[in-house]
């Protein structure tokens, strides 16, 4: 075998690995919070089960707004610079990102205390839930913090620690807490927040480790054929857009069909598309590894490399996630049953959003692809089209049909994700296809 076979079946090894090792601690997230999940809401009961999973829904809310999308902006500029051995740029781009989101995320901790009252009496109806969200509060800017440095260590091609950091430790930390004892609402909201902080404090002490690639610039490296970078700001404010929608197009169908569905309907339906979104796991745990190689070859203007890499991340996507997919068409009420039981009356929308999810499967990583390339604004706006489809489908279809109405629409906008962000990559650079 000559040399050079070696070093390609090293690189093999090497990238295959990575995506094997990222899609371990993602595993071992989806085992954590599923734990998580089961055991608080049976420790805590009906009501307070409810309580939990409000404040965690509004804990991950405030952390993506105040985010910005600095993270997202951050991992783009410090794996793009570093690749061309910008090393003090990167670092700017590191601290000036994480000025903004630790303060972003101390205005959203102070909001919340300050709302926890009004928000909880008028807007949920709820007042027991104003001292459990006041006390959430102490989680968002570890929360904040935790996925900021998982992004960063992720453009600094530490992806798999990354995910660690940004998703993998605070669930399994949260759940230590309740097998130990922690079984009070008050009790596990304060260990989510020491969850998140430990995971917080475990990325700072990794890119410390590597603060050496950020104190110099390589005087031999050519960085003239190249284009500055845009304001950090620039590239965050498409990014964070597209965060906020995400979040919305997750939940805008469940919501929708709450006002017009019944409560079954409503469950069933939410652990169904749960179950169709495990594609995502998949599709993010290799984009995330691809992420910063994505930047570092556009930014050295390495077409047949970024066109190489490209293919290998759709068709690795496609290996593992089409078999997930095809049995979730194949076996839907097996899978539900799972579950519990009544949940088999999803069993055809889970089949729907499934046809979905093969689409987006089959079309992976394109976003992520022009997020890295400094087509941000272009992600912003098909994001927004999604948002469009999302409110006029889900407004069409579940008031007559329901449950498989909100199927219907949550599969339409999420093949339509695929096909518009694989079409404005052929559009923008064809060469990277």
């Amino acid at each position: 075998m000559t040399l050079n076979r070696l070093d390609t079946l090293y690189h093999m090894v090497r990238t295959y690995g990575a995506y094997m090792a990222a899609l371990v601690v993602r595993a071992l997230e989806m085992v954590g919070k599923l734990g998580l999940y089961m055991i608080a809401a049976r420790v805590l009961g009906v009501h307070e089960s409810g309580l939990f999973f409000l404040c965690l829904t509004w804990v991950l809310l405030i952390s993506t707004l105040t985010r910005a999308g600095f993270e997202k902006a951050v991992m783009r500029h410090v794996a793009a610079e570093l690749a061309i051995h910008k090393g003090r740029e990167a670092r700017r781009a590191l601290l000036v990102g994480a000025f903004w989101v630790t303060l972003g995320g101390a205005l959203g901790t102070a909001a919340t205390v300050l709302l926890a009252q009004p928000l909880s009496v008028y807007v949920f109806k709820e007042p027991d839930l104003v001292r459990p969200l006041a006390i959430s509060a102490a989680a968002i800017v570890p929360q904040t913090l935790a996925i900021f440095t998982g992004h960063a260590l992720t453009g600094f091609t530490r992806g798999v620690l990354g995910q660690l950091v940004q998703n993998g430790l605070w669930p399994g930390l949260t759940l230590a807490a309740l097998a130990a004892g922690v079984h009070s609402l008050d009790g596990i909201l304060y260990a989510l927040a020491a969850a998140n902080l430990a995971a917080a404090l475990l990325g700072v002490v990794l890119i410390w480790r590597d603060r050496g690639r950020l104190r110099t610039d390589d005087p031999n490296a050519d960085g003239a054929a190249v284009e500055h970078l845009p304001a950090l700001w620039r590239t965050a404010l498409p990014l964070g857009v597209v965060e906020v929608v995400q979040i919305t197009l997750n939940s805008l169908p469940v919501l929708l069909l709450a006002a017009f569905g019944m409560p079954s309907e409503v469950g069933a339906f939410s652990v169904a598309n749960r179950i169709s979104m495990l594609v995502w796991v998949v599709i993010i745990s290799i984009g995330t590894i691809a992420a910063p190689k994505f930047a570092a070859h556009h930014r050295q203007g390495e077409w047949d490399e970024l066109r190489s890499l490209n293919r290998k991340v759709r068709l690795t996507v496609a290996a593992f996630g089409v078999p997930v997919v095809l049995a979730m068409m194949i076996f839907p009420a097996s899978l539900l049953a799972l579950i519990g039981p009544g949940f088999e009356i999803a069993a055809t929308a889970l089949v729907i959003m499934s046809v979905g999810q093969l689409v987006n499967c089959l079309l992976s990583c394109q976003d992520i692809m022009l997020a890295m390339t400094g087509h941000g604004g272009v992600l912003r706006w098909l994001n927004a089209a999604q948002f469009v489809s999302c409110c006029v489908l889900c407004a069409v279809l579940i008031p007559p049909f329901g449950m498989l109405g909100a199927a219907v629409a949550t599969a339409i906008f999420i093949a339509q994700g695929g096909i518009g962000t694989t079409l404005a990559v052929r559009r923008l650079m064809p060469r990277a296809l």
